[in-house]
């Protein structure tokens, strides 16, 4: 009777051996308008997984990549990779309630002057950001974290036929993302890429920005 039970064990664990270990179920198959194939599954991925961006809907997940991505998820996104902290800033921005999900997110960052309003009363909470909003309010943000921040060789920048459009505000920033690889530029169906600085970001684009941005910093 014992040699059956040693035997059966012994099968038993031969046959656990040849099984292959389950992979980890991919993120994206949670969301309904993901595809894992697309150009934008590892930046999408990298802030899923680590909780930066998140998706819509209940019974089925909705992660909305071509959506306009908004001066309110960005000021989020950074909060979050700061662990949420809370300060007392008083706020008289009349579009951003005590409220809502991003309020103690446009607290910090407005308190620590990596974002600022357009005026006193209005933040634009709302408003899509631009590739150019985008690259300056990274570089705050770095300069925030690390300090002083060198700006790096300007020749990916200077190769941008457009690079003229870009706001002074912004050029330093531009340069800087642009020769680290955070941001580049957009083909045409002539084949021509652009930096197109006053350009919209999507929640897709968004994201591949920000994996860029976290790897940079040296985060995995």
């Amino acid at each position: 009777m014992r040699r059956r039970i040693r035997a059966a064990l012994l099968a038993l664990a031969l046959c656990v051996q040849l099984v292959p270990c389950a992979r980890a179920a991919d993120v994206l198959a949670e969301y309904s308008d993901l595809d894992r194939n697309a150009w934008y599954a590892p930046g999408v991925r990298y802030c899923l997984e680590r909780g930066l961006m998140t998706g819509y809907g209940s019974r089925v997940r909705y992660f909305s990549p071509w959506q306009q991505f908004t001066r309110a998820q960005l000021a989020t996104i950074l909060w979050r990779m700061e662990g949420e902290p809370k300060i007392g800033l008083t706020m008289q921005y009349t579009d951003v309630p005590d409220d809502v999900w991003y309020t103690e997110a446009v607290r910090w960052i407005v308190g620590v002057e990596v974002m600022s309003g357009y005026t006193v009363l209005s933040f634009g909470p709302d408003d899509p950001i631009t590739r150019e909003q985008f690259a300056a309010i990274l570089w705050r943000y770095a300069k925030y974290r690390d300090g002083d921040i060198q700006t790096p060789d300007s020749a990916a920048y200077d190769s941008y036929g457009d690079r003229g459009a870009v706001s002074d505000y912004a050029v330093d920033a531009m340069r800087w993302a642009c020769a680290l690889g955070i941001i580049t530029g957009q083909k045409d169906r002539f084949g021509n890429v652009w930096l197109i600085p006053q350009g919209n970001c999507s929640r897709a684009v968004a994201a591949t920005i920000l994996m860029r941005f976290c790897l940079d910093m040296g985060n995995d």
